[in-house]
């Protein structure tokens, strides 16, 4: 008894070392895991370079598109305020020939054009104010913003390649100089280029990781 009694203590004694010693040890790892993990995901994450370069991009073209916007709209509200009475008194007065025009026709011909010319602007401007929220959003690393640049970017290039070939098919039609066609043929192949780098960079494992980790 004495002896049954003693292996007992022993066999205690090993399994306290086998089971209960080593459980702390095991709580002390998974909780420095936790701290580390969470101190890795308080850690603001940097934002790649390719994101920067494509925000400055859009900020750039979001800038011209506002301004041509401007240009449309200011041009459109010119040519509203026009009066085809004056204009064509004053062209008849400097070539003394007699008003073979029909004011009605020009009057509505320049309307619709500054009318053109203001429904246009609006749209531009729209177009690059959105731009510039969109760059905001690629700097801030917000999914939506890299959503809607993914979108614009593949529309961008659908718009180009038949841009090419529309032009390429009017060319030939029209017997157009070939230096013509040639340069704007490389410079639609150099934006269709461009733009493929960037949809390609927008969807590499560490970018989409970027926005991710931001998001959330």
């Amino acid at each position: 008894m004495h002896y049954a009694k003693e292996s007992w203590e022993k066999i205690g004694r090993r399994n306290d070392f086998s089971i209960f010693s080593i459980v702390p040890k095991f709580n002390i790892l998974f909780i420095r895991a936790v701290h580390k993990h969470e101190y890795t995901m308080s850690q603001p994450m940097k934002r790649p370079f390719g994101i920067t370069i494509i925000a400055i991009l859009t900020i750039v073209s979001g800038v011209v598109l506002i301004f041509g916007g401007l240009s449309s709209l200011v041009s459109g509200a010119f040519f509203a305020s026009i009066s085809v009475e004056n204009v064509l008194t004053e062209i008849q007065q400097q070539d003394q020939q007699p008003q073979t025009l029909d004011v009605a026709e020009l009057h509505a011909l320049v309307q619709l054009l500054g009318s053109s010319s203001i429904v246009m602007g609006a749209i531009v401007l729209v177009i690059g104010l959105g731009y510039l929220v969109v760059a905001y959003g690629l700097l801030k690393g917000r999914k939506w913003a890299r959503t809607i640049t993914v979108i614009l970017t593949t529309i961008s290039i659908i718009v180009q390649i038949v841009f090419i070939i529309t032009t390429s098919m009017l060319n030939i039609a029209m017997h157009h100089d070939a230096n013509t066609s040639l340069y704007h043929l490389v410079d639609q192949i150099i934006g269709i280029a461009i733009n493929g780098i960037i949809l390609y960079y927008l969807y590499r494992p560490s970018v989409k990781e970027y926005f991710k980790k931001i998001q959330s």
